[in-house]
């Protein structure tokens, strides 16, 4: 398990859903681009939750260690989602502002 770092709150998920998140959040900066997502979590009661982030190159993210849970989330369909996001946003053709 491991807590994102967002602001001045932390939440839990699996290892394989924050490091996905923080692949994304590098692929958004990237590209100068941004996106909403819900992420599958848990909180300090051990209650399977959904945390909502915003993801921009001005915002950062921390992902650290955390005790593992047996009563984790299942996160596989969300890491599938958003490692496809992120492979999209890293093959797009580079984003230019207007003119």
């Amino acid at each position: 398990m491991k807590h994102i770092v967002y602001g001045l709150t932390a939440v839990l998920t699996t290892d394989e859903a924050a490091d996905a998140v923080l692949d994304y959040a590098a692929a958004l900066a990237h590209a100068g681009l941004t996106d909403v997502i819900a992420v599958p979590t848990v909180d300090l009661f051990g209650t399977q939750t959904t945390t909502s982030f915003l993801l921009a190159p001005a915002l950062g993210i921390l992902v650290e260690d955390a005790p593992d849970d047996p009563l984790g989330p299942d996160t596989a369909a969300f890491v599938a989602e958003i490692t496809w996001r992120s492979q999209a946003v890293r093959s797009a053709p580079p984003h230019l502002p207007p003119a």
